[in-house]
């Protein structure tokens, strides 16, 4: 069977409860729970990857009230990055493409500059450039690059 690539809904509860293990599995203490999961199927877009059943990966997309042409990719999660190298490539394509059609026309994300693989997976195989550089208060001063992706 192939991977199958689409936006899920909280009625996929079987898809949803992989997903809050995924995100305790992955982010402890920071994960998202169940609660702030719904509000994400809700009121976001959440994209996932999924092979017989079972959630490889996925993408959170929150919509920009300031600018409803553009969409923030808050998170990507790939299970095992090692055996589906170009898996978060891929879905998140599928969701760029789903995402245009709903009048979304570029996709803004924020990244550790020190993150090099993420930097190279957004800049060579997803095209994202460089919008800004800040210095985060919250973060206690550590730098934030913010790239971009024209639909």
């Amino acid at each position: 069977m192939a991977i199958e690539y689409f936006q899920i809904k909280e009625r996929d509860f079987d898809l949803v409860e992989q997903l809050v293990q995924i995100e305790a599995s992955a982010y402890a203490g920071e994960a998202l729970d169940i609660f702030e999961l719904i509000a994400m199927l809700r009121h976001a877009r959440v994209y996932v990857a999924v092979e017989y059943d079972e959630v490889l990966g996925y993408v959170y997309f929150l919509r920009n009230f300031d600018d409803p042409d553009k969409a923030f990719l808050h998170s990507v999660n790939i299970v095992d990055p090692q055996s589906t190298p170009q898996l978060a490539t891929s879905l998140l394509n599928i969701a760029f493409a789903d995402m245009k059609t709903f009048g979304i026309r570029v996709v803004e994300v924020n990244v550790d500059p020190a993150n090099y693989r993420a930097l190279k997976i957004y800049r060579e195989q997803l095209h994202f450039v460089a919008s800004e550089s800040m210095q985060s208060d919250i973060l206690e001063g550590e730098e934030i690059l913010m790239l971009q992706k024209e639909l």
